[in-house]
């Protein structure tokens, strides 16, 4: 009888039975239990495998997180090993710290199709220039905005100079060309961020750039900052493309505002402002307003977008009829149910596209800044030598003022009645509105004080320096004075202004602040210090969230008034009036500043600029200064909230759970609402919605993108004032005198009447660390080391030189040179 398999009974062959062969699944000549402890081993080889994979895929990814789309994914060498958690902010700094900065900017797209033949491409150009010329022939018969409209006082605040103009048009053929060449060889944008790429050079009514390098022993700048950088001369100057830190994200890929993640329209800008930006007054007891108001004199004078406009500058009106729609709008658009517009019976908000800039090739459309990028006192000066000409006395090197009859000095009177400030009542009692070297002056009364203070300390300066110098002609005492200037501009802005955003700690560690020794050289020709994109349209607009509704304003030195910001803007005629200018810089000084966040008061939201006069009936209604920044930010094609933290390479926040870790709970819900995915959110939108970093006012984004731009600017600029070597450097004891540089100095020198003020006034008032002081206490700025004489008695030695002449030699153990 044959014997039954039993359990223990060998699927194999035995030397009693013959060789058969088995299931698929037996392992030949392995016993039940060798076979056991070889699946175990294989399984443990495979586990260890997958281990393995995982751990490199970890690697991977945490390496790979932090790089944009287009960067070349090699480079690490910059890349901390692990990502912070985002919900600790003593990490987040340490990492922050810890980054190489400057970023290193996204690699240009390459062209993403087929190179056009040249048939195409002369097509292309005839296409762009008849495009331009219906754009003009459009013009001739534009509709305008009303004067008195709050949209017109907008398009004046920020209004595009003939130089700009004239490079525009260039702008606007290229990209249309580059329109053309596209639908020509049926390129079509895939869904997600992409765009046409950089193509092969175009040229459209060029002209010769005719500026020529100043010698290299000039110490001064050039009004335009052409040449600062002489490897580069461009890099920083005026009337170039905003720097793209990131490439564009446009609809089409070429030009078309951007769309969401999955190729459909974002949510209305309104909408994003109603629901994410609602006011919620929080103010913050360490700040005055003071530092908003710094920080948009110091926005004008190193961001002035080009807007698009009529041939001779006029404004558009986008909020009319469809057939008369300019080729340039971008209307905000309003929907029913909002709960200020409706009550005016509006459904559009005018809004015009930023000016195209020239690039000289056919690609994605580019945007233009008219200011230099450099911290040079170009706000007080102007960008252009017409502007600086305009401005100058052309005596004592000082600046034009205006005289009052009780022998005050105000800014030079606008004689343009159309400039969207003056007014005809104030005009009859002599009042008018002022020049100042960025057209934007007027905006507010805060800022108009700060254009004033500024020229007034110019002409302190050129005063004293004449003094200690009677032989120095009228060019040598205006361009010493403005060198003066523009590095006590650099001093407050990396002493007093920057360590409130970033925190007093980082920016030391950071090298921001001033070291105040004479051995560093920061200066670095291979860093590009021109305006990010990204910053001039959106980071950098954070202040609008500090503005209270209600601003202090001292008509005597201990009761405060009140007055609510929007009857501030254009509205500088109080400056007319005795000690009105100490009592609006005392304002600024006590008024308590908001707190970063997503929050903006509805003097901003419904009223901007709004002036309702008794002939406007129904009166006018303001406009939304958050829906604008937000359109402003697709107009530019900026790619979204996600992108830029992929950039600095913190943690995503490409989920709606990774977002949740980044931002407060409160905008998180509510961008949850308005978003359909976390990466359609808006730069704007998301920097602002970030918890502030230990020490700091800005949460990590802000922390990460303003701190770059500013290191740009500090080792971009050849004329940075710490300079130790070159031409362009102070002597020590000249530097010395720059160091004891404060706002709370400059206000007391220039003011009418001020005696007494806080040391830091961008800073609350506190009897312990910050009390009110004496002015006399702040010091008084010392000319001498500027005296010739002075200098040659720092010199000890003459020697005769190859040509016979006798020359001076310093006394090397001086330390005052």
């Amino acid at each position: 009888m044959e014997k039954q398999s039993t359990e223990t009974t060998p699927l194999q062959p035995t030397t009693q039975t013959p060789a058969t062969p088995g299931p698929s699944y037996v392992f030949p000549g392995v016993t039940p239990y060798s076979r056991r402890q070889q699946m175990k081993q294989f399984q443990c080889c495979m586990c260890t495998v997958m281990i393995g994979i995982i751990a490199i895929a970890l690697v991977v990814a945490i390496t790979y997180s932090g790089l944009d789309d287009n960067q070349d994914v090699n480079d690490t060498t910059d890349l901390p090993v692990l990502l912070p958690d985002p919900l600790n902010m003593s990490q987040l700094v340490a990492y922050i710290l810890a980054l190489k900065q400057p970023l290193t900017d996204e690699m240009e797209v390459p062209w993403q199709i087929e190179d056009p033949p040249l048939p195409v491409i002369e097509d292309a150009k005839a296409f762009g220039t008849r495009a331009l010329g219906d754009k003009e022939l459009f013009e001739e018969n534009l509709e305008t905005l009303p004067i008195n409209s709050p949209s017109f006082r907008h398009y004046k605040a920020i209004s595009t100079t003939r130089e700009g103009r004239k490079l525009s048009r260039r702008g606007y053929a290229e990209y249309h060309a580059t329109i053309h060449i596209a639908k020509a060889l049926n390129y079509k944008k895939p869904i997600g961020r992409n765009n046409i790429g950089k193509g092969q050079l175009i040229s459209f009514l060029n002209e010769p750039d005719e500026r020529v390098c100043p010698p290299p022993s000039s110490i001064y700048r050039t009004d335009d900052g052409f040449c600062n950088n002489r490897k580069s001369p461009l890099k920083g100057s005026a009337y170039i493309p905003f720097r793209r830190a990131v490439a564009p994200d446009y609809g089409d890929g070429m030009s078309s505002p951007r769309l969401s993640s999955k190729g459909k329209l974002l949510p209305y800008a309104r909408q994003v402002s109603l629901n994410i930006h609602r006011p919620i007054y929080s103010t913050d007891a360490n700040f005055t307003v003071m530092l908003a108001v710094f920080g948009q004199f110091l926005d004008h004078d190193i961001t002035a977008t080009a807007l698009s406009s009529g041939q001779e500058g006029e404004s558009i009106n986008c909020c009319t009829e469809p057939e008369g729609v300019h080729p340039e709008c971008y209307p905000v658009q309003l929907i029913p149910g909002d709960p200020y517009f409706d009550f005016y019976n509006l459904t559009c908000m005018n809004f015009v596209r930023s000016a195209p800039a020239p690039t000289g090739r056919i690609g994605p459309r580019e945007q233009l800044n008219q200011a230099t990028a450099f911290i040079d006192g170009s706000v007080v000066y102007g960008s252009t030598y017409d502007k600086v000409s305009l401005l100058r006395e052309k005596k004592n090197g000082t600046l034009r003022m205006f005289r009052t009859t009780d022998n005050r000095e105000l800014l030079p009177v606008s004689s343009d009645p159309a400039d969207g400030c003056n007014r005809e009542d104030m005009n009859r009692q002599g009042k008018y509105c002022f020049d100042a070297g960025d057209s934007r002056a007027n905006e507010n009364l805060l800022l108009t004080s700060m254009h004033l203070i500024l020229a007034r300390q110019h002409n302190f300066l050129a005063r004293g320096l004449q003094n200690e110098n009677p032989n120095w002609k009228d060019e040598k005492l205006f361009q010493e004075a403005r060198r003066i200037l523009a590095a006590q501009m650099q001093h407050i802005t990396y002493n007093e202004f920057l360590p409130i955003l970033l925190g007093d700690k980082f920016a030391k560690s950071k090298g921001i602040s001033s070291s105040f020794n004479f051995d560093s050289e920061s200066y670095n020709e291979n860093v590009d210090p021109s305006i990010a994109n990204y910053f001039a349209s959106s980071v950098f607009r954070f202040a609008h969230t500090l503005l209270p509704p209600l601003v202090e304003f001292y008509r005597n030195t201990t009761t405060p008034e009140y007055i609510e910001l929007h009857t501030m803007l254009f509205n500088p005629f109080e400056l007319y009036e005795a000690e009105a200018i100490d009592q609006v810089l005392l304002g600024a000084a006590n008024t308590p500043v908001l707190k970063v966040n997503p929050s903006v008061n509805k003097e901003l939201t419904e009223k901007l600029f709004e002036r309702n006069t008794p002939e406007d009936i129904p009166p006018l209604c303001g406009l939304d200064l958050v829906s604008l920044n937000i359109q402003r930010g697709r107009d530019h094609g900026l790619p979204s909230y996600s992108i830029f933290r992929k950039h600095c390479k913190l943690p995503p926040a490409d989920t709606w759970d990774q977002l949740k870790k980044t931002v407060d709970l409160d905008s998180f819900k509510s961008m949850k609402a308005v978003y359909e995915s976390p990466l359609d959110i808006d730069l704007y939108t998301g920097a602002l919605s970030e918890p502030p970093l230990e020490g700091a006012i800005f949460g990590p984004l802000l922390t990460c993108l303003v701190s770059d731009q500013f290191l740009r600017l500090k080792a971009g600029d050849s004329h940075w004032y710490e300079r130790i070597r070159g031409t362009q450097r102070f002597s020590r004891a000249q530097l010395k005198e720059i160091w004891k540089t404060s706002l709370a100095g400059i206000i007391c020198q220039n003011s009418d009447g001020v005696q007494k003020v806080q040391k830091y006034v961008m800073h609350q008032r506190n009897e312990d660390t910050n009390p009110f002081v004496n002015c006399e206490e702040l010091g008084k700025f010392n000319f001498l080391p500027w005296s010739e004489s002075y200098v040659k008695s720092l010199f000890t030695k003459v020697k005769i030189s190859h040509d016979g002449m006798k020359v001076l030699v310093k006394d090397p153990k001086s330390s005052k040179f």
